[in-house]
């Protein structure tokens, strides 16, 4: 067998071992996202029930309508950063799968879905809560999202700079 013909054989077994273990690893941090916005909406929503003083009952039904649209939040918000990573491909000069203003477009028309989804909440939410809950739980919402993103930035200035490092690995039963 020639050198050239080792080379790519070798290219190939590598890369059909390498596959798998690619794919396991995207679904693992798919896993793990999906894992971390679950705990991130079970903490908002134990916050919820104490902000808005709620029984069981009315936060069981709150909860309930808030379900519908977090699990469609989520997958645009996941559509979202996989365009954002296409679009970061494509700035850098590399090449991506489709047309680039095709991707902005969906970038921007996904900006406009998530919007409307909050007004499609908000509205579910005007018949669930009185006016002054519900300009409590704009209030709180608009808090807790941007501590949310405070403490991301932090923990992403910590891994960049190295100050921390290892984050902390967080175990399912957190």
């Amino acid at each position: 067998m020639g050198e050239v013909l080792k080379k790519v054989v070798l290219v190939f077994v590598v890369m059909a071992l390498l596959s798998p273990w690619t794919l396991v690893r995207a679904a693992e941090n798919r896993d793990r996202e999906t894992r971390i916005a679950e705990k991130l909406e079970a903490l908002r929503n134990w916050k919820l029930m104490d902000v808005l003083d709620l029984s069981q009952e009315e936060a069981q039904e709150l909860f309930m309508v808030l379900r519908r649209f977090d699990s469609k939040r989520r997958a645009l918000l996941e559509e979202r950063r996989t365009v954002r990573r296409r679009l970061i491909r494509a700035a850098r000069g590399q090449k991506v799968n489709g047309d680039v203003r095709a991707l902005a477009a969906r970038y921007l028309a996904i900006g406009t879905e998530l919007a409307k989804l909050r007004e499609q909440e908000l509205r579910a939410l005007e018949k669930r809560l009185t006016p002054q809950e519900e300009a409590k739980y704009l209030l709180f919402m608009d808090r807790f999202h941007r501590e949310i993103i405070r403490m991301l930035s932090r923990v992403e200035s910590r891994l960049r700079t190295g100050k921390e490092g290892k984050v902390p690995k967080v175990s399912p039963s957190n």
